[in-house]
């Protein structure tokens, strides 16, 4: 009783023991004493609807006191268990939904089987109309190409009647002077002479040019680069949806770049961020692409679309080099910071070379040589081989085929050659590191320095045949005999920052061209380091460097053009020369004996540039 009714007893429920035994079933549901885990000796008596919890009464004192909203449990138990029972009830409704959704897999899966054959279908369609275009532009190209035959055929044989027609002139003319020589007296001679000289005098200024270009300058001009940046971005491309998988978002949609790699779109603080276009004609993917009809803004625009324009090197680092600033403020005294040269315009004479795996063609023709014969040596790195032509381009022989075997090379990728001997030598780059050594007949010889070389770039021999390598990103020289033991070795990163070309001359000096810090860095046999040659705004990236039979030093660079800057050995500016055409990339040059330089480009081709009949430069 007093547990019923005293005020100290409050909240405390009595219940008889038969009232609690009851039945089995009302046994099962009966309150069951559970005491609070914080306080041993409390019962759980009250609920917190602010926490949803079960707590004791000295829990809403401290704990679950103020602002919290608590009730008996025998008031709000009933109702918070029908809240689990609707729970409950919600997720078997989820079952039956996601069984459902279960069961629609298998019609997703078929309909992505169709998507995939008709995406197919599309994609073989398209290739198809390809071809059928390239087929109408082929038959065109033929019709051109026909038109253009027949009017130089007609201009040909109107040259020759012409020539014909002043040939009979002529006879005639003689077998007159002969008839008045032989037949009219002088005063009846001389009668004749004035109209007889100016007649003579007239088909004598006929002067036929043979030699005009006009005549049988005829050439297809294709354009690899371009064809391959249309057909990546013409073709198509595969699109899905935005999001395939929850709770993953889904890939930005592939952008067909100008340059033909596909990149994506950057998210920025939820914003697309679309990189600027490179031309200002094309201004995104969808803005398509070839020009209509203007040639020249094809041209234009091909040759923007080479991401290694301007010379930079494919290979270059991004290390963070150290600059030669004493050598940088000496030359704003004697060069303007930006390039005021005026350069004499150059056209090579001579082109060769294409696309392929056959003799004469290339897949990239990394690195260049001439002999003593004026044969040019083209080392064809993809292709695994060597490639000899002549003078006039015309194919010679090859060696080389891929392997790691002796006679076999794995990308050779700069060459060069004994005078003396005729000897070839070759560098291969990943991953074997080595030089090669052949005789002129292609014939192997030796290999060494695949342990100690690690990065090859530029190769030359000197005047007592031994080899001078120059290696990029470790920066360092190392000298060879013809035997491979190392002579000398040197690091000279502190004034290097991208390497590409050397060439040594009489005085045991070495030249070594510098993409990156735009000059020409000499150095001895010791390490020692001499001085600089050009600089920012006169050789811009240069991708090689050499020595003429004069003793000149010649600076190649690709800077907006084929750009030849000549030098004496002291760095004394002598001439500057550029190219009438743009070219991709460029890889390599080498000099010839005539006074020409040999250009090897990305577009698969080799140049060949006269420079020394072009007068000096103005500045």
């Amino acid at each position: 009783m007093a547990h019923q009714f005293m005020h100290c007893f409050e909240g405390h429920r009595v219940a008889s023991l038969v009232e609690l035994q009851g039945n089995k079933e009302d046994s099962n549901k009966a309150e069951k004493p559970i005491y609070c885990p914080r306080h041993k000796t409390d019962v759980l008596k009250f609920y917190c609807k602010t926490c949803s919890q079960p707590i004791c009464k000295e829990c809403t004192v401290f704990d679950h006191g103020r602002g919290h909203d608590c009730q008996f449990i025998m008031d709000i138990g009933d109702k918070q268990m029908e809240v689990l029972q609707n729970m409950e009830d919600e997720a078997k409704v989820k079952i039956n939904e996601l069984r459902l959704a279960a069961k629609g897999i298998e019609h997703i899966s078929s309909r992505l089987q169709v998507q995939y054959h008709k995406a197919q279908n599309d994609m073989n369609d398209t290739y198809n109309f390809y071809r059928a275009m390239l087929e109408e532009r082929k038959q065109e190209s033929m019709k051109e190409l026909d038109q253009a035959f027949n009017a130089k055929q007609v201009a040909i044989s109107s040259l020759a009647q012409k020539i014909q027609e002043n040939i009979e002139r002529l006879y005639q003319g003689c077998e007159f002077v002969d008839k008045v020589l032989k037949f009219a007296s002088i005063t009846e001679g001389l009668m004749f002479k004035t109209l007889i000289e100016q007649r003579f005098q007239n088909m004598f200024n006929f002067t036929p040019d043979i030699n005009n270009q006009s005549y049988f300058d005829i050439e297809f001009v294709s354009n690899f680069q371009a064809i391959t940046t249309g057909v990546r971005n013409t073709f198509g491309y595969v699109r899905e949806s935005d999001e395939v998988t929850p709770g993953i978002p889904g890939k930005p949609q592939p952008i067909a770049r100008p340059n033909g790699i596909v990149t994506t779109t950057a998210l920025t603080n939820g914003h697309i961020f679309d990189p600027p276009p490179l031309t200002k004609e094309f201004g995104s993917s969808n803005s398509l692409i070839f020009p209509p009809a203007d040639t020249n803004m094809y041209e234009k625009w091909s040759n923007g679309l080479d991401i290694f324009q301007n010379g930079i090197d494919v290979f270059s680092t991004s290390s963070d080099p150290l600059f030669d600033i004493t050598s940088k403020l000496n030359l704003t005294s004697l060069y303007p910071p930006k390039s005021q040269i005026k350069r004499q315009k150059m056209i090579y004479h001579c082109k060769f070379g294409e696309f392929g795996v056959m003799e004469g063609q290339f897949t990239e023709p990394s690195g260049v040589a001439v002999n003593a014969q004026n044969d040019i040596i083209v080392a064809d790195t993809n292709n695994h081989r060597i490639q000899i032509f002549d003078k006039e381009g015309r194919f010679k022989f090859q060696f080389g085929e891929c392997g790691k075997r002796d006679g076999q090379l794995l990308y050779p990728n700069r060459v060069a050659v004994v005078k003396t001997s005729g000897d070839i030598i070759v560098t291969e780059r990943s991953p074997t590191h080595q030089i090669q050594i052949y005789n002129q007949y292609g014939q192997f010889v030796r290999k060494f320095g695949a342990n100690i070389l690690q990065h090859p770039r530029g190769v030359t021999v000197d005047n007592k045949g031994r080899v001078v390598i120059v290696e990029c990103k470790v920066m360092r020289v190392i000298i060879f005999d013809q035997y491979g033991n190392v002579v000398q070795k040197f690091g000279c990163s502190k004034h290097l920052e991208f390497p590409n070309g050397v060439v040594v001359n009489d005085k045991e000096e070495i030249f070594i061209s510098d993409n990156r810090a735009h000059c020409v860095k000499v150095f001895n046999y010791q390490g020692v380091f001499l001085r600089q040659i050009g600089g920012e705004g006169v050789t811009n990236y240069p991708i090689g460097v050499g020595i003429n039979s004069s003793g000149e030093i010649l600076v190649a660079d690709n800077h907006n053009n084929f750009n030849l800057t000549i030098f004496t050995q002291d760095g004394q500016l002598i001439n500057a020369l550029e190219s009438k055409v743009k070219h991709a990339q460029c890889f390599d040059v080498a000099l010839m004996d005539d006074g020409s330089v040999v250009l090897a480009s990305k577009d698969y081709r080799l140049y060949i540039y006269r420079y020394t009949q072009i007068p000096g430069i103005s500045m």
